[in-house]
């Protein structure tokens, strides 16, 4: 297995791995190890079904359902799949963003399976909030240390009740527990803070006043655009990527519209996100 870092804050792409054949033991442990070191792994020419693309999510983790209404569900749905077309233009995921937030236990780790390229554009971005939080002085990671974020449904309900129908947003709405989320979050494998945004679903920081939140909010925000601290990926036909939930934030570019594309996207592993007081 080689792996081939795209830069020095994240990404890489690995070769060497198929991810249709089963992974010995210490081949999953490099590639484990690749991925809390670099967040987000890129593999190229990997035509999976979904069958496999489940199989080898399992490898990190139980997989997890898509569904921010899992506990209900009479099955779960392991698999979202996303496509931009005209009359569906691709802007419900260009912000930055980590899937899930609005639940009490957040999906660990993305696999995506890439479908259908659209002939030009059409890339992602993947920033670290490992390198964001590193980024603030240590005066203000101590004012931030204890914050929580309110999570609700933000700007994602439009795309929800494209996806599954306005009576479904109608009923998450109804049924909605707003959970509150440490803003420094701290990786249970690797130990590190990083913050942890959604640009997309947060209310609000918990006990402040909402002009305090969207000053202190907005301006950990924009850090999220220093081109230092992400990677872009030009997609090719049926490439995977697997990326770290937990400290990483992506967003999905629009400059291939109206040209078509399609993606499929599951889960595995989920976790109750922990402050900086759960380090030991």
């Amino acid at each position: 297995m080689d792996v081939i870092p795209l830069t020095t804050a994240i990404g890489a792409e690995v070769r060497g791995v198929d991810a249709r054949q089963p992974l010995a033991e210490s081949m999953f442990a490099d590639l484990h190890a690749a991925l809390m070191e670099h967040l987000v792994l890129f593999l190229r020419g990997q035509d999976v079904s979904e069958e496999e693309q489940l199989a080898f999510a399992a490898n990190f983790g139980p997989p997890v359902s898509a569904s921010m209404t899992r506990d209900r569900d009479v099955e779960p749905r392991y698999f979202v799949t996303l496509e931009d077309t005209v009359d569906s233009p691709p802007i419900k995921a260009n912000s930055w963003h980590t899937d899930l937030p609005g639940v009490a236990q957040p999906p660990d780790v993305a696999i995506l399976s890439m479908r259908d390229t659209p002939p030009v554009g059409g890339d992602t971005l993947w920033v670290s909030l490992y390198a964001v939080y590193d980024s603030l002085s240590p005066a203000f990671q101590a004012v931030i240390a204890d914050l929580l974020v309110e999570y609700d449904l933000g700007s994602t309900r439009a795309a929800i009740a494209e996806m599954h129908g306005w009576d479904h947003l109608r009923e998450l709405e109804a049924n909605l527990e707003i959970p509150q989320h440490p803003l420094v979050r701290v990786h249970p494998v690797t130990g590190r803070p990083s913050l942890y945004l959604s640009v997309d679903r947060m209310r609000g920081i918990a006990g402040l006043d909402p002009a305090e939140s969207d000053v202190l909010l907005g301006f950990l925000v924009s850090r999220l655009d220093d081109p230092n601290l992400s990677c872009r990926w030009h997609y090719q036909q049926h490439d995977l990527v697997i990326w770290d939930e937990r400290c990483t934030n992506h967003r999905a570019l629009t400059d291939h519209y109206p040209q078509y594309r399609r993606i499929r996207r599951c889960f595995a592993g989920e976790s109750l996100p922990l402050g900086l007081g759960a380090r030991v």
